[in-house]
Order: structure tokens, then sequence, then C-alpha cells
């Protein structure tokens, strides 16, 4: 698709919006699926070197597990952790603060064009606010939108005070001190509130000493001890194998999930998280809290 094809699109979506796990979800049809992946390329090239790489989720940076290793190796330099989660991210999103970002970053107004479709079309009530999930361009959306707090962000690690990370919308400071710990926050909350989003006050939500432990991504964290399972992650694993079970699943298929699940959980992060009891462990977890008994040795072993 050439510039002059792609200023002639439309994006479009097929039936109505709904939500799934509170996020907004839509069909695209044949021909916006291409535009709109065209458009995540050139809109990527665009921004990459404006991209922060304390944003890990974004192509060529990290990801999971490279942000998992990083935030790893900085915690014994650092004596306090502060861990935030958007409330809402997606659906909280403004159109017109993300628009400003994409102009002041340059983009070419094709582009700029198609992007403001992406977020008008399923904007059904005309609210001008809310971004699909699960399309194209999401994830990079999502990294432009935190990139003011991304740029305060390496403004304040300059005094090596503080460490920042995110993903996407999970945030991690670090911090030597309690008042530069304050600090770091009072900026964070300085720069989202214009943005229009506010912070997770329950379960994702965390300061103290690192000693205490935190999660993110997955993983629980201790200074000077192997990363392991969140209770979340723990949770989710049980879940998954419940539904799985009731659906009529054998013990076999049971076992072949969580031996993925733990593939999962140590992939990336050799010699980082810890490995004890091996895939038995996790698999027994899983047969107590569904309650399953009467499971032989044989089907333990192997494992």
């Amino acid at each position: 698709m050439n510039k002059a094809q792609m200023e002639g699109a439309a994006v479009i979506f097929t039936g109505q919006p709904w939500y799934q796990d509170g996020h907004k979800i839509v069909n695209w049809d044949s021909a916006a699926k291409r535009l709109l992946f065209r458009t995540k390329n050139l809109l990527q090239a665009a921004v990459n070197p404006r991209l922060s790489r304390f944003c890990t989720h974004t192509k060529n940076n990290f990801g999971a597990k490279g942000a998992v290793r990083w935030l790893q190796r900085k915690l014994s330099g650092f004596n306090f952790v502060a861990r935030f989660d958007v409330d809402s991210y997606y659906q909280t999103m403004r159109h017109d603060v993300l628009l400003s970002i994409i102009t002041e970053l340059r983009v070419e107004e094709v582009t700029q064009s198609i992007v403001r479709q992406y977020l008008t079309a399923p904007d059904t009530d005309k609210s001008g606010v809310g971004m699909v999930a699960g399309g194209a361009l999401s994830p990079l959306l999502g990294a432009l939108y935190l990139l003011p707090l991304d740029k305060v962000m390496e403004l304040c690690m300059r005094n090596q005070k503080i460490f920042y990370i995110r993903y996407m919308d999970d945030i991690i400071i670090l911090s030597k001190t309690r008042w530069h710990l304050r600090m770091a926050i009072k900026t964070l909350y300085a720069v989202i509130q214009p943005l229009g989003l506010q912070m997770h006050r329950q379960e994702k939500y965390f300061i103290g000493r690192i000693e205490k432990g935190f999660d993110f991504l997955g993983y629980h964290f201790y200074p000077y001890r192997k990363l392991r399972p969140s209770v979340e992650s723990l949770r989710r694993l049980v879940e998954r194998a419940r539904r799985l079970y009731e659906q009529g699943n054998d013990i076999n298929r049971l076992r072949q999930y969580v031996s993925r699940w733990t593939s999962w959980l140590w992939g990336g992060l050799l010699g980082m998280v810890t490995t004890a009891g091996g895939t038995k462990r996790y698999f027994v977890y899983v047969l107590k809290q569904l309650q399953i008994t009467g499971v032989t040795t044989t089907k333990l072993s192997g494992l």
C-alpha cells in the first residue's frame, strides 16, 4: 500500500464494540487490518528515535523478560520502591492528548489521519476518550501516551538516586532514600494528571522498602533472592487450570498446561528465577487448589 492509497483508505470495523476483561474490543475488516499494519510500521519508524528505552514493551526494547532482568539487577543499589498501575489505561486515554503528542513528534499527516480514525471509529458515543485493545496500533500508542512521563523521569534519574522503568502502564520507581522517592512520586502525579490518568490504589499499588518484596510483570521481587511467581500469576495459573478441568480435560492435559506455564516462568531468566521443585511443584499446587485427589506417582513422574 503506497502513500496515495493510504490517503484514500478508511479504517472500518465490523460489528459492535464489546468488552473483554474490561477492555474494548472491535473486529476490523481485512482492508483495515492491512492498513493498520502498514501504519504501525510507518509510525514505529517515525517515533522510534524519540521513544524512551525505559518503556520496555515497545519493539526493539527489552520486552517483559528483559524488563524483569534489568529490574532484578538494579535492586541491590536501592532501598525503596513504588509500584503503580494506571487505572483503566486504554479506557481513559484522551484522543486530543495522544494526537497532540503525535503532532509534536512531526509524524506525517497521512499517518496522523489514520491514527485519528483508529481512535474515533469505535468511539460510537463520541466521548473523545478511550482506545481499543488488541488492535495493531494500541501497544505503540500506549507507549506514546506516557512518553511525557518517560522523559521527565529520565531527567530525574540523572542524579542516580532513583531508577524508573515501565511496561505499558505498569510503573516501577526505585529510590535510595525516602525523600527522593517522595519527590519522584510527586513528579509522576504532576505529569499524569493533565493526561487524564489515575493510578490504581488497590492490589497494584505499593510503596515501601524493597526488602518487603513487590510484584512486577508476574514475578515477586526480593533483594538478593531469586525471583518467584507472584500471587497473581499463581491465581491465574489455577484459574486457567480450573477452566480446563471443568471443560472435561483430563489430568494429562492439566499437566501439559502446567508444564508450558513453568516454561514461561523460567524462560529468559536463567539463574534469576527459582526452579526449586521443578514443574512437579506447581502441578501438585494446582491439584491441591482444585481439590483433585488420587493422582498416582506415575502421573507425577517426569515432571
